[in-house]
């Protein structure tokens, strides 16, 4: 974001000591569109009990930067409210909630040894991650006496049980390109090897069907699942979340809302697994590429040793319209069931009696 070479190493320090949710707005799962539809999914499958608990909730929020509680319909606010968490990352903005981005995700290394390949939280959530986020706010939500309090709860896991059902917001791959002759000039690669592998595919650059950048940079694999996908389908979150409903009978309804939130983390481990990553394509090795910070943004530059003298380097992988296809239908079904889980766990909170089966607990 800064233009003189001594900043842009301090932000490029700055960076790699960061977590990887607090990159750019792309690194948030499903992006606004998909937080959304997951909402609006959840909010068709509340209980009436349920419905006027969160009403009344979301207008007793104190910090409602969008002004969601003065939409009209409840599913238009829980819509509204959906990507509050990831508005608030930012640690100079909002100090109060600086410890939170880690809640966003679960490093689960795809690489691990089967018998390690599932949420271990001495392994993989020492620190707090997804799981030990909800099972906070739902505590608080539970025994809370400040409805303020209660509201903010709510938004936050609102957000992250859409969250873990993005695949690539429960898992790690190495990050290859770190081996790359123009990563490991100097110091450089030192101030790379961060630990965080890939990112969740944050480091894995690509073209998304022939596009090579986005609003944030270059595409990479992990804006392709949040947003790439969703939007290329159907940018519109209200109709989206009809259709996607309106393929939803009750018998499916039931079978998904069944297991706990680690039953759903190990369900998307497994998906990432299978889908995104096995079907990604090998790299293209003359496409070199890295983002350089400018102000405001990042770009997408093609690889020289003095444009890219600041910013890892990546070989790109091409990904088309036969990526899009096969992956459509796992996107759309991590939407759908995202929606009405986050219904169930919401329903057992507030109306455990008229839930139906099932305790949605971690």
């Amino acid at each position: 974001m800064k233009t003189v070479h001594t900043q842009k190493l301090v932000e490029c320090l700055v960076c790699v000591m960061c977590l990887f949710s607090l990159l750019p707005a792309r690194a948030s799962a499903w992006g606004a569109e998909g937080h959304r539809i997951v909402a609006r999914i959840a909010a068709k499958h509340l209980t009436a009990k349920t419905r006027t608990a969160v009403a009344s909730l979301l207008q007793a929020d104190k910090e409602d930067l969008d002004q969601c509680k003065q939409l009209g319909s409840l599913e238009d606010q829980l819509a509204c409210v959906a990507t509050w968490a990831d508005e608030v990352r930012n640690p100079d903005k909002f100090p109060q909630y600086k410890n939170t981005p880690p809640f966003h995700f679960i490093n689960i290394p795809i690489y691990a040894p089967q018998s390690e390949r599932h949420y271990d939280e001495k392994l993989y959530c020492s620190k707090g991650c997804l799981v030990t986020a909800l099972r906070t706010y739902r505590h608080t939500l539970v025994t809370a006496n400040d409805d303020a309090t209660r509201a903010v709860a709510l938004k936050f896991i609102v957000h992250f049980v859409a969250d873990l059902h993005q695949p690539l917001h429960d898992v790690v791959d190495r990050d290859f390109d770190l081996d790359n002759k123009e990563n490991s000039i100097g110091n450089h690669k030192k101030l790379l090897d961060d630990g965080q592998g890939d990112r969740g595919g944050n480091r894995k650059l690509v073209t998304w069907l022939g596009a090579p950048s986005n609003q944030y940079g270059c595409w990479n694999l992990h804006a392709v699942w949040d947003e790439g996908i969703i939007v290329r389908k159907n940018p519109n979150d209200k109709d989206y979340a009809d259709q996607l409903n309106n393929e939803l009978d009750t018998a499916t309804t039931a079978s998904l809302q069944t297991g706990s939130v680690i039953d759903w983390v190990n369900e998307a481990l497994a998906i990432v697994v299978v889908h995104a990553y096995k079907d990604l394509p090998q790299p293209v090795k003359t496409d070199k590429v890295c983002e350089v910070k400018t102000e405001g943004a990042r770009e997408c530059a093609k690889y020289s040793a003095d444009v890219c003298r600041f910013d890892e380097v990546h070989y790109r992988y091409q990904l088309g319209q036969s990526y899009y296809e096969r992956n459509l239908p796992v996107v759309e079904s991590q939407l759908q069931s995202a929606g009405v889980r986050l219904a169930k766990f919401l329903n057992m909170i507030f109306d455990p009696t008229g839930s139906g089966s099932g305790d949605a607990g971690t």
